[in-house]
This record gives C-alpha cells, structure tokens and sequence, in this order.
C-alpha cells in the first residue's frame, strides 16, 4: 500500500511541518555550537543543546505520528490516535530532563562567579548575532506550527509549537544576557550563565504544559463540562429521545470517543430504537465531526430505575437545536 493511500492528507501535513521543524533545529544545532564554543558563550552552548533535545523529539514525532495516523485495524479497533499523545508525553519528559541538568549547570556558573570568584570568559559579538538570528527562526517556526496546530487539531504539533515557543522565550533571554555582558563589562559576565539558568527554566515550563494535557488524555480523563453538556443538549433535542441516562466521554487522540445511554417509549420497536440511534449519532458527528467515536445504547423510559432521568442541560452556550417538531420531550 502506498503512503499517499496509507496515510491521511492530515497526518501527511502534520509530517511535514515536523520535518521542517526537525531541519531548522539541526540546522540550529550545528551554528550554535561551532560559535557557542568558539565564541565561549555557554548560554549558546546550552541552547545548542536545547536544539539536539528538538531534534531528538522531532524524530520521535515523526515516528509516532506516522504510526497515530495508521487506520483501525484487527489489534487497534479504535484506531492508532494515541501513539500521537504519546509522542507528546515522551517530547515533554525529554523538554523537562534538558532543562533540569541546564538549570544545575547554569546556577552552578552563576553561583561560582559571584561567591567562589570563579572567572568567566567574556562572549564575542558573534554569539550575540547568531542568538538573534535564531530567536528570528524560532518565532517563525512558531507561528507557522501553531497555525498547522490548530487547523488540524494535532496534539503533537500544539507540543512543537509550545517547544518552540519556549525556545524563542529562551533566546530572548540569551540574547540580553549575551547582550549585558559584551557592553556591560567584566562584572556582568554572570549575565552569561544566568542567561543559560533562564533558558532553562522556560524549558521546564513548557514541558509542563505540554506533558500535563497528554498524560490526562493517556488517563483517559472525560471530556471538558462544556463539551459534555453539548452532547447532552444534542441528545436532548433529537427527536422522540426521553431522556438522558449515562454519558462516558475521553479523547482518542485528535478524535472525541462519546458513550452515551438514552432513554426511549419501550413500548416502540427496535427498528424505530434503532433509528433514533441513527438520527443522534448524525447529528453528534456534524458538530464533533465524522471521526467521533459513539456508542448509543438504548434504555426504556419505563424502567423503574428510571424514575428520575436527566431531561434536560443547560449549556453555557446553546447550540442550534435539531429539528424537533415530532420532539415530545417536555413534560
């Protein structure tokens, strides 16, 4: 089978701006590393490390999205979604290991030169240059994933876009910090490695944030309120839909997965039970879209332990109703 049948034009898109984040940053690792180490700056060092942790999970990106956009097979009955919050989970573990040792060396730097009189080499006007020119690259590559990240709905690129985003935050840093101790003087080389601590600090952040809202997707954490009251509304205005029972809601990857029990007429048949599932799962697709998982199981009204259902929701927001002239949901 080949790759143009295999993978969706949405995971082919997702590749591709992985892959030229991936070449930016070897890119980015080579330059700053030859001038970080001639021009003896180690906040550029640090953000050449930085780079190779980019590179390092831009490969990993590209290897699990290609499998997260795999389809359904005998093994993965819900398709391969979650190998995409993986890779955002591994990403933001390596973000936060990277910037945890930069944070010890840095602080150890800093901490040498203002109490152990440590002396520090003074950083040429290249490193500040090229610092520049890569603050330029990253704040591009950022808006340009972000835009990408939300277009396709793609957890990993929303993990690349924080990624780099922490990395134009972080050279900005560096770029003052180089900036301060080129113009300020001897005193100020400390602004140097203090540079190299800020970096840091703003990778361990951004590897919070990206590993946060992954590791509760892999925990299969339900849906926002918001978003379960819309499904509640939506069963709520389908026709000749009594009442709501039980609703189970995760993400499966870029796709929603809705559980969903609602209560009937039992007197009805199954073919007219069954057209009324047919009917809610058209309309819960429209609005979450075509990918959503959904599992409607029907209950009767009558039931006794259905004396007190849930008829009704409230959303924040109220979205346009179904046509619902046969509707006989009000009491």
């Amino acid at each position: 089978m080949t790759s143009s049948l295999y993978y969706s034009e949405r995971t082919k898109k997702i590749l591709k701006v992985t892959l030229l984040g991936s070449v930016s940053n070897i890119t980015l690792v080579i330059l700053k590393l030859i001038v970080g180490i001639l021009g003896h700056s180690s906040a550029l060092i640090a953000e050449a490390i930085n780079s190779i942790s980019d590179f390092a999970t831009d490969l990993i990106a590209l290897i699990f999205i290609r499998i997260s956009g795999k389809p359904q097979d005998e093994d993965h009955h819900y398709g391969h979604g979650k190998y995409e919050t993986l890779a955002s989970v591994v990403m933001a573990a390596m973000m936060m290991s990277v910037g945890g040792l930069l944070l010890i060396h840095s602080t150890r730097g800093v901490y040498g030169f203002l109490f152990l009189g440590l002396k520090l080499p003074s950083p040429s006007y290249l490193t500040l240059v090229i610092a520049l020119v890569s603050l330029l690259i990253k704040e591009v590559l950022y808006r340009y994933t972000l835009r990408w990240a939300h277009l396709l709905k793609s957890s990993a690129l929303r993990a690349k876009a924080a990624d780099h985003r922490g990395d134009t935050l972080a050279l900005l840093a560096v770029s003052l910090g180089l900036a301060g101790a080129i113009f300020l003087g001897e005193k100020w080389l400390f602004l140097e490695p203090l540079a190299a601590a800020v970096v840091s600090i703003f990778i361990l952040r951004m590897g919070w944030v990206v590993l946060y809202p992954a590791f509760c997707e892999l925990t299969e954490e339900s849906l926002p309120p918001a978003v379960e009251e819309e499904i509640r509304q939506i069963a709520y205005w389908t026709p000749r839909v009594k009442g709501i029972g039980k609703l189970r809601t995760r993400s499966i990857g870029e796709r929603y997965a809705i559980e969903l029990d609602i209560l009937v007429d039992g007197s009805i048949s199954v073919t007219e039970g069954h057209d009324i599932t047919l009917s809610l799962e058209e309309a819960l697709c429209s609005h979450f879209g075509e990918m959503t998982h959904i599992t409607i199981h029907v209950e009767p009204i009558e039931c006794p332990c259905h004396q007190h259902p849930q008829r009704k929701c409230t959303p924040s927001t109220p979205i346009d109703p179904i046509d619902n002239e046969d509707n006989d949901n009000e009491d």
